[in-house]
């Protein structure tokens, strides 16, 4: 029983702000937090002042644990040994506990509980009613931490404490990182060298100097010092007392004798006391990519923390597991790791595991192509299993790997004692008495589930149960979906007796993975008695966008559910494990979709090889750790976050790092080159003769690869010149998180389109081809040269540039031209060669058109240009070439024709650029351009037409050559409306703008994912967006609408619909799924060639339209559709990969 002293309440209410909490994980109504302001990219260490909330945190002065204090009264504060040393196995420390299962180790779901409680039929289950406690302000008192180089403080660990191991390790983490801070030297693990200068650990309390740092948990177990601050009234811990991961930090004067100022840092548990100790590492200016990115801080003599910043009560996290998935991780990880440890022990590991509580993570799935995380320690088989414990990392398996087992580990020790084919007897696994049952193979599957229970269940787990296929396969069972439920539920049960049987209460999740989500809908395994205490982790299509999700029917029956997402992912149709190509406004958008539908258990995401991936990690975590801030209206923090991102890497507290303007064009570098990752995943741009454009831009119709090429050259210029601005202790840095990716992306798209353009004119004869050919083999070799500074050649970093060697070995056949869905399946483009004809001077003339451009060689003869309008005051292109002789030419025009040039030698190409002088022309208008080259003339003819822009309103687009293309964040009128959601509740509805989204400039969707609008009828209270377009011509016209290639989130209803009114006539309501689609199976309906080419078409033809405005409104009909572009058009639009460029938008 808590009790609230009034005077208490009354002074902390005036001292602190607070934010509503949040209902875990069916209620999803959440009273977001009002910012105040931003300094740090870390949600915790936003100033995020709390008000405003309908449902305050309660706060308490009475604690429920001073009873336990008291109990320890004549306990002798905890005498030890001074600095632990550095250890060389972070296994096995100097100074260790060495017990893998502490005496009071930490419940995963409910910290206050043993995690093997006594009674094993007390199975634990996620809570469903937590509340999410939010960040606490309280009394801002600065800290002053360094002084003329020199560490003013000790930090105090108390050794005796049950969480002692996993605190000392963060203790050395941060000592390591104040080593940065002032200069000091660290080694090539960044560990810390002893310095006078530098950071003390003590764990004797007369050892503590005058200031101190006081780390540690509290409670009977917990730090003595700490307890003793607790029961002396000094510091009051009852908002953090049985919370999930929630720390206080505080400056306490006087806190014991002869200490005259100490900063608490006191964790709810051990996860919270670790994150409470590496805030102070951000505070100083140290980023979580410090090791992992070499992001180097600023040497500073003299550092304060600020008041604001380090006298907190954090949030508790919004999900209650965030991790990542290390996957597909050979060749690039298995190199890297193989060179430089020997492959993934315990020494890569301790990397891996500070980095996420940095990251303010806990859940990790370890690499398992052909790893065995939990028998590939060195020295001990367990060294993985038992640092993971002591860090306080969750461990998990994947979708395949039940009960701690990893999926190498049947087939090299299991497998072969039974009389069966490889891969047959796993499959063979059945319900006893029904046909093809084996004991034998059910006893031996069993033994090796038991075995791995037996192994690991001392430590932190999440328990994946269920059964796949051998290797990441499919059970035959999956054909007949209620059969398949059938064996699950009795495989889940099996797994459970076998846990129960070692008093593992652990927490267990099924991975609803591709076949396994028939199974789970058509077999209804939801309804089944082994999911009443089990996670559902539901998944995406593994191209990151969502399949399907639960209803609220289904969340009810389980106990709690999770996504498992990806950034990386090896398969059909085409793999991709390069670089990254999710836009975070993408992870936004999806994540935030499965957080209204109760996904708050368990997020974890495939990351690949971890590298390089940096930004896409810190914002799916972050937006895990603190989603009330980065996902509540997240749309509008997107930017902000994109640039705090850079700031935390680039800019430095000495003034030697990045301007802010500087690190904003570092975020608008990634967002570019990640802007044509998503367009295409460049490593399946590939040049085909037959011009599809399935996989290739056009280069023959509305300038489309013309335009990418552009893009790409914009793109790399811009970082070769930020580049030269970056600090030389910046570079490794920079050239890691910007360089790399912004310089190579852009570069493999020119090599296929340089081979394009060289294929085309050598099939025309032209010499030109060859300087396309000499373009694009300097393209390849720029990549290798990118590839050689990664691994071999690293700017500014110790170990001669070779830290990271072999980890982009993903060489030129995974990344350039994939063909297959084979990773290694890339080839290099054919390039030809034209042998110039010497004899040959002949003009080539080749003109601009809309579509089938540059295709037609005049030598004589008259061409047209495409017809110029006064609106869009654009410039067309003719080109002089030729088969092998020089010659000279001449060019004139009537006098309102501009052209770039009017005499020149021709040797290989000349560009002549085409506009009209707007002043002189005051009617449409025809004209003509006169080529000469000796006895030859070629004519171009050239009409311009005038509109008159001033009678037209503003945001209205105009068409011209036969089309309009709209970006849909430049609607003419958006009008909110309401609809009734998932719960029955009739709620506001809005048309909102993700920018930065899909493949073109951004996105439009509704605010609700949970509202349906079935009928016309329904649509009259959605909320809609209008767009007006100029047409110039009566005519039939068409209207094709591109989307994000999502999918509909509830199984079996095959329908993504969207409503579209021309000048407020009747709503046609279009579904834009195929008969019988299915996400994630590339066999089957069109997800396949959607999810390449990121993008879904519709159409509504046969649209009759006057001369004039015409305004189109668009409704959404269903959750998880989102409008991407717009195009009208008469006639039939030519073949294309993306959709023409945007046109003319009249903004008066």
């Amino acid at each position: 029983m808590k009790f609230i002293n009034t005077l208490a309440l009354l002074a902390l209410l005036f001292e602190c702000q607070y934010t509503s909490a949040k209902t875990l994980p069916n209620e999803v109504e959440v009273t977001k937090a009002t910012p105040k302001k931003v300094c740090y990219v870390k949600p915790v260490d936003t100033k995020q002042y709390l008000n405003d909330s309908d449902e305050e945190e309660e706060i308490v002065v009475k604690s429920d644990i001073e009873d336990d204090i008291e109990k320890s009264d004549d306990e002798q504060i905890s005498q030890g040994i001074e600095d632990p040393a550095n250890p060389v196995d972070p296994v096995n420390p100097t100074n260790p506990t060495n017990s893998t299962n502490p005496a009071n180790p930490e419940d995963p779901v409910n910290p206050t509980n043993s995690t093997n409680p006594a009674n094993p039929d007390d199975q634990v289950k996620p809570e469903k009613d937590q509340k999410v406690a939010q960040k606490i302000n309280l009394t801002p008192v600065d800290f002053e931490l360094i002084k003329d180089s020199k560490v003013l403080v000790t930090l105090y660990i108390d050794e005796r404490e049950s969480e002692y191991d996993g605190i000392s390790l963060i203790a050395q983490a941060l000592k390591s990182d104040v080593a940065r801070v002032i200069g000091d030297e660290v080694d090539k693990e960044g560990n810390a060298t002893e310095s006078d200068n530098g950071l003390k650990i003590v764990t004797k309390v007369e050892d503590i100097s005058k200031k101190a740092i006081i780390a540690g948990t509290f409670g009977e177990k917990g730090n003595d010092v700490i307890n003793q601050l607790v029961k002396e009234g000094k510091i009051n811990i009852d908002n953090i007392n049985g919370r999930w991961e929630r720390y206080q930090m505080q400056v306490v004067k006087a806190p014991i004798e002869g200490v005259e100022e100490a900063l608490v840092i006191v964790g709810s548990d051990k996860r919270g006391t670790l994150y409470g100790m590496m805030h102070v590492s951000e505070m100083m200016g140290v980023s979580p990519w410090v090791w992992w990115s070499d992001v180097l801080p600023a040497v500073q003599s003299d550092v304060t923390l600020p008041g604001e910043d380090c006298n907190i009560i954090s949030k508790e996290p919004s999900i209650k597991y965030r991790g990542i998935f290390l996957n597909d991780e050979a060749p690039s990880l298995t190199t890297w790791t193989n060179k430089r440890y020997g492959g993934r022990n315990q020494y890569f590991y301790r990397q891996v595991f500070e980095l996420l509580i940095r990251l303010k993570a806990n859940y990790l799935w370890p690499s398992m192509w052909d790893d065995v995380f939990s028998a590939d320690g060195e020295g001990d088989t367990l060294a993985n299993a038992k640092l993971a414990d002591k860090y306080g990392i969750v461990m998990g398996t994947s979708h395949h790997e039940p009960l701690y087992r990893a999926g190498k580990e049947w087939g090299r020790n299991y497998r072969n004692d039974l009389p069966y084919t490889s891969g047959q007897a796993w499959n063979l696994y059945n319900i006893p008495g029904q046909e093809n049952y084996h004991p034998e193979v059910n006893q031996e599957i069993e033994e090796f589930w038991d075995g791995g229970v037996s192994r690991n269940r001392d430590f932190e787990n999440i328990c994946t149960v269920g059964m796949r296929g051998e290797d990441d396969s499919t059970l035959p069972a999956a054909d007949d979906p209620p059969r398949y439920a059938d064996l699950l539920n009795y495989i889940i049960n099996t797994q459970k007796g076998i846990l129960k049987a070692h008093n593992d209460t652990n927490p267990t999740q099924l991975v609803i993975y591709k076949e396994v989500e028939d199974a789970w809908y058509a077999g209804e395994l939801y309804n089944k008695d082994c999911m009443k205490d089990t996670y559902a982790m539901f998944c995406d299509d593994n191209w990151a966008y969502m399949r399907t999700l639960p209803t609220l029917e289904q969340q009810k029956q389980i106990a709690g559910s999770g996504m498992y997402y990806h950034f990386d992912y090896v398969g059909a149709p085409k793999s991709y494990t390069w670089v990254q190509n999710t836009q975070i406004s993408t992870i936004w958008d999806q994540m935030s979709i499965a957080y209204d539908y109760g996904i708050e258990g368990v997020w974890i995401a495939n990351v690949g090889d971890l590298k390089p991936m940096e930004i896409n990690i810190s914002y799916f975590l972050d937006l895990a750790y603190d989603y009330e801030y980065l996902g509540i209206e997240g749309e509008k923090r997107l930017d902000e976050y994109k640039k705090n991102w850079a700031k935390q890497q680039f800019s430095r507290k000495d003034g030697r790092g990045l301007t802010d303007e500087q690190c904003d064009e570092a975020a608008y570098l990634i967002d570019r080159y990640l802007d044509l990752e998503t367009k295409r995943v460049v490593e399946h741009v590939l040049y085909n003769t037959a011009d599809t454009c399935s996989d290739m831009y056009s280069i023959d119709n509305y300038n489309e690869a013309l335009n990418i090429l552009a893009e790409c050259d914009d793109i790399m210029k811009r970082t070769e010149a930020l580049w030269e601005e970056v600090p030389d202790e910046l570079k490794a840095d920079f050239y890691q998180l910007v360089y790399y990716p912004a310089m190579a992306v852009p570069n493999v798209l020119k090599i296929q389109i340089y081979a394009a353009l060289n294929n085309k004119y050598a099939k025309l004869g032209l010499t030109v081809a060859n300087k396309y050919a000499k373009l694009c083999q300097e393209a390849i070799d720029l990549d290798n040269e990118l590839f050689d500074g990664y691994n071999e050649k690293m700017p500014g970093v110790v170990e001669s540039g070779k830290k990271w060697s072999g980890m982009i070995s993903c060489g030129q056949n995974y990344h350039i031209g994939l063909q297959a869905w084979d990773r290694d399946s890339g080839k290099l483009p054919d390039l030809m060669t034209v042998e110039a004809d010497e004899n040959s001077s002949e003009m080539e003339v080749l003109v601009e058109d809309i579509t089938n451009s540059f295709n037609t060689v005049y030598t004589a003869d008259e061409a047209k240009l495409p017809t110029f309008n006064s609106v869009s005051d654009e410039t067309f292109e003719i080109q002089l070439l030729t088969k092998g002789g020089a010659y000279k030419f001449e060019a004139k025009a009537d006098e309102w024709i501009k052209l770039s040039d009017t005499t020149g030698k021709v040797t290989e190409e000349q560009v002549l650029k085409v506009s009209i002088d707007w002043s002189k022309v005051k009617e449409d208008t025809e004209g003509v351009i006169v080529l000469t080259s000796g006895e030859q003339t070629v004519k171009v003819n050239v009409e311009a037409k005038v509109i008159d822009a001033a009678k037209l309103e503003s945001k209205t687009y105009v068409m011209t050559h036969d089309y309009a293309t709209i970006d849909v964040a430049n609607y003419s009128k958006k009008v909110d409306g309401k609809g009734t959601d998932n719960q029955g509740k009739v709620v506001d509805n809005k048309m909102i703008v993700i920018p930065d989204n899909g493949k073109y400039l951004s996105t439009i969707r509704t605010t609700s994912s949970t509202i349906t609008y079935e009928t016309v009828e329904d649509l009259k209270d959605a909320p809609y967006v209008e767009y007006k377009v100029y047409v110039p011509a009566n005519g039939t016209y068409n209207l094709e609408s591109q989307f994000n290639p999502t999918s509909n989130l509830i199984y079996g209803e095959e329908k993504l619909r969207y409503g579209i009114s021309i000048d407020d006539g009747e709503i046609d309501i279009i579904n834009t799924l195929v008969p019988d689609y299915l996400a994630g199976t590339w066999k089957q309906g069109t997800w396949a060639s959607d999810i390449e080419n990121n993008s879904r078409r519709s159409f509504k033809n046969d649209i009759t339209l006057d001369e004039g405005v015409h305004t189109i409104r668009y409704y959404q009909c269903d959750p998880n559709i989102a409008l991407i572009r717009m195009t009208l058009f008469k006639g039939k639009l030519a073949n294309v990969y993306g959709s023409p460029a945007e046109s003319t938008l009249i903004d008066n």
